[in-house]
C-alpha cells in the first residue's frame, strides 16, 4: 500500500434485497484461474485478466472472488453499471467478501449517498477491522456527513495501526484547521510530509496553516516546496506570491497595523485598514477589514463595494452580487459614480 495515498476502487451498489446463496466450494481449476486474474488486474492488463476471470467462472460460477475480480475489471474500463452488477453478485455467494463492500461504500460516497456508504464501509470492516481504505473512507464518510468526531476517531487508530500512511494525517490536519487550531494542523501536515516528502497538497495545506498562524517565513518555504513537488498546482506560486508579501512586512509595520485595528472600532477605520492591507496585497486581512467594517456599521456603502471587488476577483457571482446590491441599496450615487455605475452592469436586470 502506498504511503502517498490511499488506492481505492470505487463501484455503485444498490442494497435490495441482496439474499445469501450457499456457495459450494470452489473448483481447483476456478481457484487457478482467480489466482491469475488477480495478477493480471495488478499488471493492469485488463483483457487477460478478463480470458481468465471468465475461464474460472465456469468451473466455479458462484465463487464470489472471481465476480469481484469481473467486478474491478469492469470498474478499470468505466464501466460502473457492469461493475455493479458483478459486485452484487460477489456479495450473493459470499457475505464476507470486504473488498466488494468497501468498494460499493466507495461509490456511494462519491455519489453523496452517505448513509449507504456508511453501512457497506461498516461491513467491510467487520470483515477484516484491518482493511485500511475501508476506514479511511468511513473517515470521509463522517467528514461528509459532519460527524467529525466519528472521522477523527477512524483517524487516529488508522495513524496508530498504520504509521506509515500519509493521507491520516493529512486529513486529521485539514480538520484541526477548519476548527481555527493552526497548531495542531502545522504538526499533522508535517507528518504527513514526513512520510511523503513529494506529498504536494499537505505542502500546500501546511502552507495555508502558516500563514493562519501568521509564520511567513516557514509560509513561503511550504510553497516553494509545493511547487517543488507539483509545478502545476496553480494554488502554490499564488499562495507563495501572498506569502512573500506578508513576510516582506516589517514586525514594527504589522504591529502598527494591528494596533491601528484593535483600537479604532469605527466602520472609516476599519474601511481604511482594509485599503492599507489592499495595497500591501494582503487579500484576507482586505476581507476581514471590511466585515469588522460592516459588523460596526450594515450601511457602509464603501465596504461592501470593496467585498464586491474580492468576490469578482475570485468569481464568486452569488457573493458579488448581494455585495453589490447590499451597495446600491445604501450608496449615495453623487458619491460614488463610478462604482455605482460598476454595480449597475454587473447585475444587469437583477439591478435594484
Amino acid at each position: 500500500m502506498s504511503a502517498r495515498t490511499l488506492i481505492v476502487l470505487m463501484v455503485l451498489f444498490s442494497w435490495g434485497s441482496l439474499s445469501c446463496i450457499k456457495a459450494p466450494p470452489p473448483h481447483p481449476r476456478g481457484l487457478e484461474a482467480n489466482e491469475l486474474c488477480a495478477q493480471y488486474l495488478h499488471l493492469g492488463d485488463l483483457e487477460r485478466a478478463e480470458v481468465q476471470c471468465d475461464l474460472g467462472l465456469q468451473f466455479a460460477p458462484q465463487y464470489g472472488d472471481l465476480w469481484t475480480n469481473k467486478g474491478n475489471i469492469a470498474l478499470a474500463r468505466g464501466q460502473e453499471s457492469v461493475a455493479k452488477e458483478h459486485y452484487i453478485k460477489a456479495l450473493r455467494y459470499n457475505q464476507e467478501q470486504a473488498q466488494a463492500y468497501m468498494n460499493l461504500g466507495f461509490i456511494y460516497l462519491k455519489n453523496r449517498q452517505y448513509g449507504r456508504a456508511h453501512d457497506n464501509l461498516q461491513s467491510a470492516l467487520k470483515v477484516n477491522p484491518d482493511y485500511a481504505e475501508a476506514r479511511y473512507n468511513l473517515a470521509l464518510t463522517f467528514i461528509a456527513m459532519d460527524r467529525k468526531e466519528y472521522a477523527r476517531k477512524e483517524l487516529l487508530t488508522l495513524t496508530e495501526v498504520y504509521p506509515n500512511l500519509a493521507d491520516p494525517f493529512a486529513r486529521l490536519g485539514q480538520l484541526a484547521f477548519e476548527e481555527g487550531n493552526a497548531g495542531s494542523a502545522i504538526e499533522y501536515f508535517k507528518q504527513a510530509i514526513a512520510i511523503a516528502p513529494q506529498y504536494a497538497d499537505a505542502w500546500l495545506a501546511l502552507g495555508n496553516a502558516y500563514m493562519e498562524a501568521g509564520q511567513f517565513t516557514s509560509a513561503v518555504h511550504a510553497f516553494v516546496s509545493c511547487i517543488e513537488a507539483n509545478p502545476n498546482l496553480p494554488e502554490c506560486p499564488h499562495n507563495l506570491s501572498s506569502a512573500k508579501q506578508k513576510e516582506a512586512l516589517t514586525g514594527e509595520e504589522l504591529l502598527r497595523l494591528e494596533e491601528t485595528k484593535g483600537t479604532e472600532k469605527t466602520p472609516e477605520s476599519q474601511y481604511l485598514m482594509a485599503r492599507t492591507y489592499k495595497e500591501k496585497g494582503l487579500r484576507n486581512e482586505e476581507q476581514r477589514a471590511y466585515e469588522r467594517c460592516l459588523h460596526y456599521d450594515n450601511k457602509y456603502p464603501p465596504c461592501y463595494y470593496g467585498l464586491f471587488e474580492i468576490y469578482y476577483d475570485e468569481r464568486n457571482e452569488k457573493k458579488a452580487s448581494i455585495a453589490c446590491q447590499n451597495f446600491l441599496k445604501f450608496a449615495d450615487i453623487a458619491e460614488s459614480p463610478r462604482e455605482h455605475e460598476m454595480c449597475k452592469r454587473y447585475l444587469g436586470d437583477d439591478a435594484p
